[in-house]
Order: structure tokens, then C-alpha cells, then sequence
């Protein structure tokens, strides 16, 4: 790529910079568009950052050795395109105006932004960087809005489609109780209203709709806020799960995939997925969570381990092979059609746990997630101090979790896991 190219239409310059003024918290500067207009200089945010070894400052462009260049290199030329033309609206009104004129009118251009467009564009963006999980989840929540458009026969009423201003409070109210009518689960529409407000967040930062309208100021998320609510079972209710006898082979994995992150730790489903045979060491078990990449080592549990040596005549003859049945090496190669495979694995794993609660006669509905935050309980009741670990394991605690997760070569922790 060659010089990038400055636009001077309307006798306003537009270039895109890395601000070296500012340091982000992990050592990165941002990018800035810098607006040149009669010696006075106008900087708006683009929402990204590059460290300075990723950037070429003579050339003003990110350096080929930048792990996303190619959409860096996109960012600037959407943005220095967008402000270029907003200049050149300016100039043909043949009045007078300022760098920060050129910002303002572009913010009357962007109020019409499609929120669709922008989670497609965002979706693309995390595809790219692997973030899978947080793709799927915005595009699950992009085919619920458009299904919800239909449903009030807001869609044909739309030229321009569903803009962030039709985000209103009252709007995201009316979309809850939409959601609620559909059974959806609290746990759910958290996860929804959470993930719609970081993209109304992002829109913001990147000047694709302005500040004062922000609905999540007036339309709280918090009240999704599950966190006294209590999902852990008892060791009485574990033991009665593990007594259970199953026929059916998927009967059979969805007990002992709960059963296994009960004794292993809390290890959720994606974790369990990726288990390979290397990851069992010396009756521990050592792997990496796929989230956040965060390593994790302790001592398997005789009830772990039994459950392993169920599996070992099945799958154990590589220490490459995966632990449990859930992906294979030869179907799910790339990185969509794994998570795809996870995704509907733990549908289908969460729908056979409901039926063996209803066999064993436990209230609570039960779920992968039971389990991880039974394990937290149980650890607790052992005498493991609240301040480390919480009775709720879900992600406004995942933290605190890992933190405490960290020293588990520990003896003390060995030793509660004995009394699980």
C-alpha cells in the first residue's frame, strides 16, 4: 500500500493519524481523524488503535507485520472518505465554515446509521479476530430484532431500516416485553441487552450516532441482574444424579459431562469440548480456557477420574484425541464449523439434562451451567472463603473464579476437592 492519500475538498484537509498525545491502557494510541481547516485542527475518535511497532509513521499507514492490516487499512479509508465528503457537502452551500462544522455534519449524515449494517460490519470484524461466541451471539440477537420488526410491522414502515435512534427506551422496553411473551429466559434477555448496549457503545465511540441518545441511561440493563439467584444444587442431589441409570447414549454423555464439570473445577461446555487426552497429567488435569486463555491446573477428583476411564477405551488411543464426543478432527476443522458444533451440541446436552432433573426429581431446571455454579457451592461449604469464590459463577464473577482458579496446585484446595 502505497502513501496514504490526503483529501482536500472544500479546502479542508482529511487525514486519519495515530495520536501519539494519548496512551491507551494497554500501550496502543488511537486513531484519530484530523480535520485541517484555516490552520485550525479538528480530532474525532475512529474507535480503533494500533501500537506504534504496527505503524509506518512516514507512509501514515499500519506496517505489513500489523495482525489486522487489512481492516485497519479499511477503517481509514471508510472514515477519511466519509469526512472528505461531509467537507464536500459544506463547500457547495458556498457559506463559511470550520474543521468543526465538518465534524458536525457528517453527525447529521451518520444519525441515519442501520443498526444492522453495523453489527454485519462488527460480526465480520470478530469473525476475523476468532471471537466466535461474541459473533453468534449478535447475530442471534440481529435475527430476534428483524423477526420483532416484523412482528409490529415496523419493517415496512422503515426507509432506511432500524436506526440506533430508534433505540429508544421505550422501544427496548416494548422489545423486552416481546421477548418475555416468548419465554425467553431472564439469563437470556441479559445477555441480549448487555450485547445490544456494547454495540450502541461502539457506535458512539466511532461518531455513528451522537451521545444524547443513548437509551441505556433511562432503560437500565441491571435489571436483569441475576446474581442473588441461587442455581446450585446440592451434593445430596449430585449423588442422586451420578445414581442414575441411563439407556440411552446421549443420556449417558449429558450425566457425565455434568457430572465431570461438577468435579472438574466448574470447566464449562466449550472447555469440555476441546478436553484432548495431553490435557490429563498424573491425575491432574492442565488446559487453557478457550475464552480467555487462561491456564488452569488441579487435582482431579477420583469421581473425575472414573469418568475418564470410561472414555479412555473410546477415545484415549492418541493423547491428541479429544476426551469426550463432541467434535471430531475430521468433521470440524475450522473455527465456525467448530463453534457451530459446540453451539448445538449444548443445546442438545442442556435439553437431556432437563430430562434427567425431572428422572432424578431435582426442582432445578438443570444445565451445564448448574453444575459450574454447584461446584462453586460445594467449595464454599468446604470451607473455602467467600471472599475467593462466590456461590454464583456466572460473568459477573468469572474473575473472581479465575483468580481463585490460579492457585489450585495448592494443598488446601486439593483437599477440598476430596470432600466434593
Amino acid at each position: 500500500m502505497g502513501k496514504a492519500t490526503d483529501h482536500k475538498d472544500s479546502d479542508a484537509n482529511v487525514k486519519v493519524i495515530l495520536f501519539k498525545s494519548k496512551t491507551l491502557a494497554d500501550g496502543s494510541h488511537p486513531l484519530m481523524v484530523r480535520i485541517t481547516k484555516d490552520r485550525q485542527r479538528k480530532y474525532i475518535a475512529v474507535g480503533e488503535s494500533c501500537f506504534l511497532k504496527h505503524w509506518d509513521e512516514e507512509k501514515n499507514t499500519p506496517r505489513r507485520n500489523h495482525p489486522n492490516r487489512a481492516y485497519i487499512e479499511q477503517v481509514i479509508r471508510t472514515w477519511t472518505t466519509k469526512y472528505a465528503s461531509a467537507a464536500a457537502d459544506l463547500k457547495q452551500e458556498e457559506k463559511p465554515f470550520t474543521a468543526s462544522s465538518v465534524a458536525t455534519q457528517l453527525v447529521k449524515v451518520i444519525r441515519k446509521a442501520n443498526l444492522f449494517d453495523f453489527i454485519d460490519e462488527t460480526v465480520e470484524r470478530l469473525i476475523r479476530e476468532k471471537r466466535l461466541g461474541t459473533a453468534n451471539t449478535m447475530k442471534s440477537i440481529r435475527r430476534t430484532l428483524v423477526r420483532y420488526e416484523e412482528h409490529t410491522n415496523r419493517k415496512s414502515q422503515r426507509k432506511n431500516g432500524l436506526l440506533f435512534t430508534d433505540l429508544t427506551p421505550a422501544y427496548l422496553d416494548d422489545f423486552r416485553v416481546y421477548l418475555v411473551e416468548r419465554g425467553l429466559a431472564e439469563t437470556s434477555m441479559a445477555v441480549y441487552f448487555r450485547t445490544l448496549r456494547q454495540i450502541y457503545n461502539q457506535a458512539i465511540k466511532r461518531s455513528m450516532v451522537a451521545a444524547k441518545h443513548y437509551p441505556f441511561n433511562e432503560f437500565k440493563v441491571s435489571q436483569f441482574d441475576l446474581r442473588t439467584r441461587k442455581r446450585a444444587i446440592s451434593k445430596a442431589d449430585i449423588g442422586i444424579i451420578a445414581g442414575l441409570n441411563l439407556e440411552t447414549p446421549r443420556q449417558l454423555l449429558a450425566q457425565h459431562l455434568f457430572l465431570f464439570s461438577y468435579y472438574g473445577a466448574g470447566i464449562n461446555f466449550i472447555d469440555l469440548a476441546h478436553l484432548t487426552w495431553q490435557d490429563v497429567q498424573r491425575g491432574r488435569l492442565r488446559y487453557e480456557r478457550q475464552k480467555t486463555g487462561h491456564l488452569f491446573n488441579f487435582k482431579l477428583a477420583d469421581s473425575a477420574r472414573s469418568i475418564l476411564e470410561y472414555y479412555y477405551p473410546l477415545t484415549g488411543s492418541n493423547m491428541a484425541n479429544y476426551v469426550f464426543p463432541i467434535l471430531d478432527r475430521q468433521k470440524h476443522l475450522t473455527p465456525i464449523q467448530i463453534s457451530n458444533r459446540v453451539h448445538k451440541k449444548i443445546g442438545q446436552v442442556n435439553k437431556d439434562l432437563k430430562e434427567l432433573g425431572v428422572l432424578a426429581g431435582i426442582d432445578v431446571p438443570l444445565t451445564t451451567y448448574v453444575a459450574r455454579h454447584s461446584f462453586a457451592t460445594a467449595l464454599k461449604y468446604s470451607g473455602v472463603k467467600t471472599a475467593v469464590i462466590s456461590e454464583a459463577m456466572g460473568h459477573q464473577t468469572e474473575g473472581i473464579t479465575q483468580t481463585y482458579l490460579a492457585s489450585f496446585e495448592n494443598e488446601l484446595i486439593d483437599e477440598a476437592f476430596d470432600n466434593l
